[in-house]
This record gives structure tokens, sequence and C-alpha cells, in this order.
């Protein structure tokens, strides 16, 4: 598998990824035109407070009938379990709106996430990888490694469009990279963990008869590093 073979799974990559970014833009579209109607009608809803006001209701009856039961003199029975049954009823709910109210999404929000992280991938993986391919820039593609390692954002934004594990490409292609005679093993251990099409195929390329360790690539200053 040569160079043409590689760029082909970059490219095949950066199409999808295009072609994501634009479903994504086209959503957004249609939403902005929508406009109100894409977030429907605002009904206030009032049952957080009815939770509230029945649960506090319940609690000072509760506190009522403790300190009756002290004062009395033949003392007040309090069905505590029922109470319990209660606070449960009441207090489940109203702790459930609280933890999640403002966690609704609103209508786009994950469309100009996809966007986002697409757009990302596509800019600062794909695109610089597959000119540092084309050129055999060794050094570039060192870069892009330690970038994918050094750059929460971007990892993250590989990780979730389901483009690898970041930290294996980086390595991946870290090996690629500084690809030595007796490093054979450690890429073939390689290729049955990676995932990532255009990285196999970078790393598969390595392990062709007659293309050596330097694979038509060359290194800045003659340096070769091993991993």
């Amino acid at each position: 598998m040569g160079k043409e073979a590689i760029l082909n799974e970059i490219d095949r990559r950066i199409r999808r990824l295009q072609a994501e970014i634009e479903i994504a833009e086209e959503g957004l579209k249609r939403l902005e035109k929508l406009g109100a109607r894409a977030k429907g009608s605002k009904v206030r809803d009032y049952s957080p407070y009815y939770l509230a006001g029945m649960l506090l209701w319940f609690v000072i009856g509760f506190v009522a009938l403790v300190i009756i039961s002290k004062r009395a003199p033949s003392g007040v029975k309090i069905p505590t379990g029922l109470y319990a049954l209660i606070f449960i009823a009441f207090g489940v709910p109203l702790a459930y709106y609280i933890l999640t109210k403002g966690q609704e999404e609103e209508p786009g929000k994950d469309l100009e996430e996809r966007e986002r992280m697409a757009r990302l991938a596509l800019k600062t993986f794909y695109e610089p990888l597959r000119a540092a391919v084309a050129s055999g820039n060794k050094r570039a593609i060192e870069a892009i490694a330690e970038e994918l390692l050094e750059n929460p954002a971007l990892a993250g934004a590989i990780e979730r469009l389901g483009e690898g594990d970041p930290k294996l490409i980086a390595y991946s292609l870290l090996l690629y990279a500084r690809f030595d005679e007796g490093l054979e093993s450690e890429v073939s251990e390689t290729l049955e963990k990676v995932h990532n099409k255009p990285v196999r195929a970078m790393l598969e390329s390595l392990l062709e008869e007659g293309k050596g360790y330097n694979n038509g690539m060359s290194l800045t200053g003659g340096e070769i590093h091993e991993v």
C-alpha cells in the first residue's frame, strides 16, 4: 500500500467530514427559518411550585404533630411511615426537576457541536495530515501527533466523531514518522488495536515488502528516531 492508497483513505475521511458539516449547516438553516416554531410554544410549568408547596405543607404538619405529641399528656401517635412515603412521593419529582433544570438542549445545539467538531478534525488533523503525507514530511506528521496529544479539544472531537482513540492514533503517527528496522513487530501489534483507516493504511505501508523503513519519506536533517 503506497502513498496514493494512504491519500485515498485520508480523502475519504475528509469527504465524510465535509458531508457532515454540510448536513449540519442545512439543518441549522432549516431551524433558523422555522424560528420560534422549532422551539415550540412556551408554556409555563407550575408543577414544581405545586410540589414544593405541598411538600412544605406536609413538613409543617409533621413538625406540628411532633410538638403536639411532646406536649400532650397521653402523647399523639405520629404516622411516620405515611409521612415518609409522602415526602418521597413529592420530594423525588421536585429533586429531579431541580437537578435537570436548564439541561434541555436548545434546537440545533447538537448540530452546532457536531459541525464544530467536524471542522476542527478536518482543519487541524486530516487536512494537515494529507499535506504531510503528500509532501513526505515526517516532521509535520510528528507535529500532528503532538497536537493530538496536547490539544484536548481536538482529541475530544476525534473521539466523539468516531475517528478512533486519539492517543493510539497519535502513537501510530509517531511510529510511522520514526519507523526504523526492528520495529516491524511493534507496527503489527499497533495495527491490531488502531481502527482509523487512514492511520492503518500508513502503518500497513511500513510492512510491505520492498518499501524499506524510509517508505519514500525523508527526515529533515537526515535524523532517524526510535519510538
